[in-house]
């Protein structure tokens, strides 16, 4: 339902009486007893916006405010900003008490120590240290309060930054280069009256709204020198809901610098007479998308082209889902939670551990250490884009048992490996832990390890000579395999190795051929080829094993004894209930694998 509320014209309605009262001549009278009643309401000060920025190299920037509206000279204790290339605050210029003039296209001017020495202008807000960077930056009025305006120029990249500060935009940079020497940037007037300021001429992007000038500052006690136009009226709306709402009323204001009457419209429904300058209410509004028009008329007819809002009435709260929690009982004093609201994108959230009071936890989620054995809680609450906050938050409760956690490092064995000696430059490894889910970390020659792909890593380009390879596994709990699976190998190139004795010499033609060398055998591998599953109710297990020579004999032992021969297949004596780690080694004349197989699995009750 629209009010007309014409004698309900409270707050930012009767800000508007300046301008009702130059459009509708009223008699000397009238006007007077409009200007005694409405004069406490226009002490306001957000109908405003920045000007001119001038960057000046001695001593004498400036930043220039200009009002579109009547009475917003009530300054005292609000400030213009001024932000870095990326979006950091760098200055705060706060005025300490009002100006005088008020009235519609007013300037206000904030200015360094020289500013009147350079330009015969005195600042109405004189603030030694106002260092505008002229490569780059923003300068924005009101910053933090709603609605803040701004400006970016040159090298400005922090529109995040600048966005979470003030709540709003600048878009893209007037003067991508910087500021030219000498020259300041002044807001341009378009589309509406080429020299008058009205809330249409912004579209918050600097490089449309702003270009470069020769700086011509201007006080309050300037002339106002900007006029109205001629022609059908260009309807600007000043006041309006948040973009999304939770409150089913909305009230908007308005201005057409050359209307003397209003006519406006919600949703789908006719054009009808609104306040001058409003404010109009709409209550009892529907959850979903509206939109409000509203146009100026004059004696050229109405505005061809009514300002227009669009907003979302939203008042469902949100309600958190908890993804993923620890398994309870917990086997760590570390646990994660992540959680998401599936009927609300964009919600922020809170959280809460053990009953402490809610703050704010990242959306992408959140993880609790150091926590004690015994019983916990966690909740989370979301808050919608429109302010709907969920009524009762998520809960989950669980224990946390910290005798529980695995401490037990994996085992790695490696599956292949080149032949040594080797004649290619290239080497590939495949390998496996006894724990599903672990990483894996390799290092060669001798270097630090870094992670290596679970599917096994190569190496190419290596030099003739001698080489080492060790991977190491970490379990989904940390534990780092603190015994390496490790190989070492010689690459020959060219049919000599780097260290190794030169080929004999070639034999005359004729003569028998000289007996091959003998070539010294290398270290046997070892591969346990069956065993039992990690988690086994088998007491006496059986392992089989084999390696790349056939003529190898093997050693095993189980747990911390000590190895003894052994043939595959073996089979153990009835294990204990709990975690065992059996190790097989080949053994070929003096050699021993240097790397055993090894395997960790845990006897469970049945």
């Amino acid at each position: 339902m629209q009010k007309h509320m014409g004698v309900q014209r409270r707050g930012r309605g009767k800000t508007r009486a300046v301008r009702w009262r130059a459009r509708l001549c009223l008699p000397l009278l009238a006007i007077s007893l409009l200007l005694l009643i409405a004069a406490p309401a226009q002490a306001t000060f957000h109908l405003i916006k920045v000007r001119e920025v001038y960057p000046g190299a001695n001593d004498d920037s400036y930043v220039e405010l200009q009002m579109f509206a009547g009475g917003q000279n009530f300054l005292s204790g609000h400030a213009m900003k001024l932000y870095n290339a990326g979006g950091t605050l760098i200055h705060t210029s706060t005025f300490s008490s009002t100006v005088p003039n008020g009235a519609n296209q007013q300037t206000v001017l904030i200015g360094d120590t020289k500013v009147q020495q350079t330009f015969g202008v005195a600042p109405d807000l004189l603030d030694e240290g106002l260092a505008v960077p002229a490569a780059g930056g923003a300068a924005c009025w009101n910053a933090g309060g709603i609605p803040a305006d701004c400006v970016a120029w040159g090298n400005f990249n922090g529109a995040g930054a600048l966005q979470a500060a003030t709540g709003t935009s600048a878009g893209t940079p007037v003067s991508p280069s910087g500021i030219s020497a000498g020259k300041a940037i002044r807001r341009t007037i378009e589309p509406g009256c080429p020299t008058l300021l009205e809330e249409s001429d912004d579209s918050d992007v600097s490089a449309t709204d702003f270009a470069e000038v020769n700086p011509a500052p201007r006080n309050n006690s300037s002339p106002i020198v900007e006029h109205t136009c001629a022609g059908a009226p260009n309807t600007a709306i000043d006041d309006r809901p948040a973009p999304r709402s939770n409150s089913t009323s909305a009230e908007f204001t308005y201005e057409a610098p050359t209307a003397t009457s209003y006519e406006c419209r919600l949703d789908a429904a006719v054009f009808s007479a609104c306040p001058l300058g409003g404010p109009v209410e709409y209550t009892a509004l529907s959850e979903g998308s509206h939109t409000f028009q509203v146009r100026g008329v004059n004696t050229s007819g109405p505005d061809p082209t009514p300002a227009a809002y669009t907003w979302i009435v939203d008042t469902t709260p949100p309600l958190a889902t908890i993804d993923t929690h620890p398994d309870d009982p917990s086997p760590g004093a570390t646990v994660q939670f992540t959680y998401h609201a599936p009927n609300e994108s964009g919600s922020t959230f809170k959280c809460s551990l053990d009953g402490v009071p809610a703050t704010s936890c990242p959306t992408s989620g959140i993880t609790y250490h150091g926590l004690a054995d015994g019983t916990h809680s966690f909740a989370v609450e979301a808050t919608d884009a429109a302010g709907n906050v969920q009524p009762a938050p998520t809960e989950f409760s669980w224990t946390v048992d910290n005798s529980l956690a695995d401490t037990t490092p994996p085992e790695t064995t490696l599956l292949s490996k080149p032949a040594d000696p080797s004649t290619s430059s290239s080497a590939s490894f495949t390998y496996e832990a006894n724990e599903p889910g672990s990483s894996f970390e390799c290092s060669l020659d001798g270097a630090a390890f870094t992670s290596c792909l679970a599917t096994g890593v190569s190496y190419s380009g290596l030099a003739a000579g001698s080489h080492s390879f060790q991977v190491r596994a970490k379990d989904a709990s940390g534990n780092i395999d603190l015994s390496p699976a490790g190989y070492s190998f010689t690459v020959v190139l060219g049919g000599a190795s780097s260290g190794s004795p030169a080929p004999p010499p070639a034999l005359p033609v004729g003569l028998p051929s000289a007996p091959p060398r003998p070539q010294k055998a290398g270290p046997p591998s070892t591969i346990l080829s069956g065993k039992p599953a990690a988690h086994t109710h088998d007491r006496t297990p059986t392992f089989r094993f084999r390696s790349g020579s056939a003529a190898a004999r093997f050693q095993c032992k189980l747990d911390g004894g000590p190895y003894k021969a052994c043939k595959s297949p073996s089979t153990t004596k009835a294990l204990p209930f709990g975690k065992h780690t059996i190790a097989v080694r080949a053994v070929l004349g003096g050699a021993v694998d240097p790397s055993p197989a090894k395997f960790s699995f845990k006897v469970e009750r049945g």
